[in-house]
């Protein structure tokens, strides 16, 4: 049977009318999110949201539309997922005015919190979730804020492939709250004071406070290797000496003579011409990787080496021993 050309064009012209809002996937290293249209007032707004898996970043195509006679002040952008974890941009965004009668179009990224706990002890944001709402919020000649909401979803088979393929559980690493640590080490350091104007210590799972210098842990083992960082800021009125061939990360029965974890430190703020110096405000980032090759690795207790790595004027140590970290198994 054969079909009249006027047929195949009507034909063509349906199926795309039909499939406008309906995104392919042509790529295996990306998560393609449909989206409807939306209109609010004066403001309309659509949305392209594309996962790119390799880098865990959301990518948004947002075009915005303004039909009024008032310029429109954007103010916001922020994604959720759907338990509710919100990420801003980490690209692509500023605040803004459109003028009336303009529109435009973004190209923002997004890294989200897919999971809370993974990122909180290893600094991962998991796996991607099957949807997620990308709010837009601005003013319109008024002090009122106006949020408008937009749902993304992708389509199920895709999300379930992408599901099978994606990052198995991982095991992260969390401080001993239980050894007596914040006890022994406030007594240290009132022995050492007037080098710490305050003998103040509180250890959590993934935090210390100890004496104006806060510390956050993040950290996580993949085969053979742990990996870990060390972010610090120093709001205390003193300096202090980071000696970073100090800094190691063991198992339990290892000794601090064995082999040494590779130690890299970033100054993100304060003076460069001495990154191991921390002055007032001075926030440091520290990154650890140490090869352990055993059936315990991952399993059982780590001990972070802290003992000389940070000193005080005289010569003083902050710590008076090291820290013991307790694994945290199965996340995703």
């Amino acid at each position: 049977m054969k079909l009249s050309v006027t047929a195949i064009l009507t034909f063509f012209i349906l199926y795309s009318c039909n499939s406008s809002h309906k995104k392919l996937k042509s790529n295996a290293n990306e998560l393609i999110y449909n989206t409807a249209d939306t209109t609010a007032g004066d403001l309309s707004v659509s949305l392209n949201l594309t996962g790119k898996i390799k880098a865990a970043q959301l990518a948004a195509q947002i075009r915005l539309s303004n039909s009024g006679s008032a310029p429109i002040d954007f103010q916001e952008m922020e994604i959720a997922t759907p338990g509710g974890i919100r990420s801003g941009p980490v690209a692509g965004f500023e605040p803004f005015s459109l003028p009336p009668g303009k529109d435009t179009t973004l190209y923002v990224r997004f890294k989200p919190v897919n999971n809370l706990k993974l990122y909180q002890v290893t600094g991962m944001s998991g796996n991607f979730k099957a949807s997620y709402k990308v709010s837009v919020s601005y003013k319109t000649g008024s002090d009122n804020l106006v949020s408008m909401a937009l749902n993304s979803t992708t389509e199920k088979t895709e999300f379930n492939t992408y599901s099978k393929e994606a990052k198995n559980a991982v095991t992260g690493y969390s401080f001993d709250t239980k050894t007596g640590f914040n006890e022994r080490e406030k007594k240290y350091l009132e022995t050492i004071m007037p080098a710490v104007k305050s003998p103040f210590v509180y250890l959590s799972e993934q935090e210390i406070a100890v004496s104006g210098l806060n510390f956050k842990l993040k950290t996580y083992n993949e085969p053979d290797t742990v990996h870990a960082e060390f972010f610090i800021v120093n709001h205390a009125d003193f300096p202090v000496k980071v000696i970073t061939d100090s800094l190691n990360v063991m198992l339990n029965n290892e000794t601090d003579n064995e082999e040494k974890a590779i130690v890299k430190i970033e100054k993100i703020s304060g003076a460069q011409n001495d990154i191991n110096m921390m002055e007032k405000g001075d926030r440091v980032l520290i990154h650890f990787k140490k090869f352990i090759k055993t059936p315990a690795a991952g399993v059982d207790p780590l001990i972070l080496h802290l003992r000389g790595a940070f000193i005080l004027s005289g010569r003083k140590d902050l710590f008076n021993e090291d820290l013991r970290l307790q694994p945290v198994l199965n996340l995703r």
